[in-house]
């Protein structure tokens, strides 16, 4: 497994697996739960390669990522005037970059993340979106009524904090005030569950540019 965990930071392996298993439907049941239109802005923290890019209607998009490998696949292949990938953790100091976005995907990333990561990307994520704005994720999970093969896979995953629903939903909560969301078990051609989770109405979050100045 380790060898395996290894081999998918090459793109094209990963792609090829996300194909073989049926991952791939999960992104685009998450593109269709956003309901992407012409003209808005979009924010892809996690992107890998972006396979998907060519399903998105005509829209300004930033993707963000660590790998360089998955992000210089992504610029060969997808890079535009309205396509942006950037090879580094999204933080405080993109927010003037990429203004107030209209969707945020979080596509198989906060079961990579600790509590306290999972806390500030999301605390960026409220901070980024537009009134009316909406936000997607989707992530491996632990829950009640999955079978053996399914619990294995999730055990298994390449990501060190799986969680169960109920612990993504409240860290979720503590940002958005309207968080919904459905395990999804049947979507991969492999045994797997997977929680959708859909955020929407931030919070009053205040960012450090917008935090009172210190007296001295």
């Amino acid at each position: 497994l380790a060898t395996l965990k290894g081999l998918l930071g090459h793109h094209a392996l990963y792609v090829g697996l996300q194909k073989v298993v049926g991952a791939d439907r999960l992104r685009y049941r998450c593109l269709s739960e956003l309901k992407l239109r012409d003209g808005e802005t979009v924010l892809d923290i996690g992107c890998g390669p972006a396979y998907y890019v060519g399903r998105l209607p005509d829209v300004r998009y930033f993707g963000f990522d660590t790998s360089q490998r998955y992000i210089d696949h992504a610029r060969s292949r997808w890079g535009s005037d309205k396509v942006e990938f950037h090879c580094e953790i999204f933080g405080d100091e993109h927010l003037p970059k990429v203004g107030r976005v209209d969707a945020v995907m979080l596509l198989g990333l906060l079961h990579h993340l600790s509590d306290e990561e999972s806390r500030t990307l999301l605390r960026l994520t409220a901070a980024a979106l537009a009134p009316n704005g909406r936000v997607i994720a989707v992530d491996t999970c632990f829950e009640p009524n999955q079978g053996r093969v399914s619990r294995w896979m999730s055990r298994n995953d390449r990501g060190e904090y799986v969680r169960e629903p109920d612990g993504f939903t409240a860290l979720a909560r503590e940002y958005f005030d309207d968080v919904t969301g459905e395990v999804l078990a049947t979507t991969t051609r492999v045994p797997g569950s997977f929680w959708m989770m859909r955020m929407a109405s931030p919070t009053r979050v205040e960012t450090p540019a917008e935090a009172p100045a210190t007296a001295t």
